[in-house]
């Protein structure tokens, strides 16, 4: 029995490249027009702001190169998924019964992209903050496994899921398709079909999650009549052999990941000839039909 309660998100220590991430940032609505970048931003600064030491009022810096995910490049990417950030709002419930909107991201300060060694310094909303502080429910992110994912929608999903991976009374949860849907981020009027909605958004988060995480999923879609109306999601931990492998996909290189998890093989075509070769053979087998044929 823990007689002390139970204990503060921001009270616990992260540890590497694991975030301790509250469930008021996981549990999100109105992300549906966030990038795959900007999803995963979320993440990472948070991880960042709680190492650094979470309080009202403060700011956090963080080399820009650690928001990027494919060596130099990004930049683009990152300023786009910040900005994004600062326009996408967080609704939450407060036990009072109102209701809370903050900014993802607040102001911040981003270094000139010349700079070989750029920071972005930043802030969060002090009511975002406040909220933060009173949250005692989490979930474990790998932001090494976080940054393989190609999906938005894995990224989501992955997030959802590893807040309850660890519970020992609970390996499945059923979701009502339309609360589903905004968990996931999908956009209004976007896959309006069962089966768009399981070809775009579904099948591609579960290989990439079955491949990559430290845990593997299935889905069960849930009918009334015709219609699916619950989507039942089923997970459970992998074994030491599934896990390792999901360890060095993630420390693969992302060129070719795609084949590599769906156990396809993408057609390497033969090399074609340029046209100088093509039109030099031409002349030569014009040359000896030319010759006079010895008798």
């Amino acid at each position: 029995m823990d007689l002390q309660g139970p204990v503060p998100t921001i009270k616990l220590q992260p540890r590497g490249r694991e975030a301790i991430k509250p469930k008021e940032l996981i549990q999100v609505t109105g992300h549906q027009t966030l990038s795959l970048y900007a999803r995963r931003a979320i993440t990472v600064l948070w991880h960042n702001a709680h190492q650094q030491g979470v309080e009202e009022g403060r700011d956090y810096t963080i080399e820009i190169d650690n928001l990027k995910t494919d060596g130099h490049k990004g930049y683009d990417a990152v300023e786009d998924a910040i900005v994004s950030l600062m326009k996408t709002i967080l609704t939450v419930k407060l036990p009072s019964g109102k209701t809370r909107r903050v900014q993802f991201l607040g102001g911040n300060d981003l270094d000139d992209p010349g700079r070989s060694s750029g920071v972005l310094t930043y802030s969060f909303d002090k009511r975002l903050i406040e909220i933060l502080q009173n949250s005692t429910v989490w979930g474990k992110i790998n932001v090494s496994v976080l940054k393989a994912f190609m999906s938005k929608y894995s990224v989501s999903l992955y997030e959802n899921i590893a807040q309850m991976v660890n519970l020992d009374w609970k390996q499945s949860h059923t979701w009502p398709l339309a609360v589903f849907r905004e968990l996931m981020g999908v956009q209004d009027g976007q896959y309006k079909t069962f089966g768009e909605f399981n070809k775009h958004v579904l099948k591609p988060a579960a290989v990439e999650i079955n491949a990559l995480a430290p845990f593997s999923i299935n889905f069960l879609p849930v009918k009334e009549g015709k219609r699916v109306v619950h989507i039942l999601v089923q997970w459970m931990p992998k074994d030491p052999a599934a896990l390792q492998a999901a360890m060095k996909e993630v420390e693969s290189t992302k060129i070719g990941r795609k084949s590599r998890i769906t156990g396809t093989v993408e057609d390497v075509l033969p090399a074609v000839p340029s046209i100088e070769r093509l039109m030099r053979a031409d002349r030569l087998a014009r040359s000896r039909a030319r010759r006079p044929q010895a008798s």
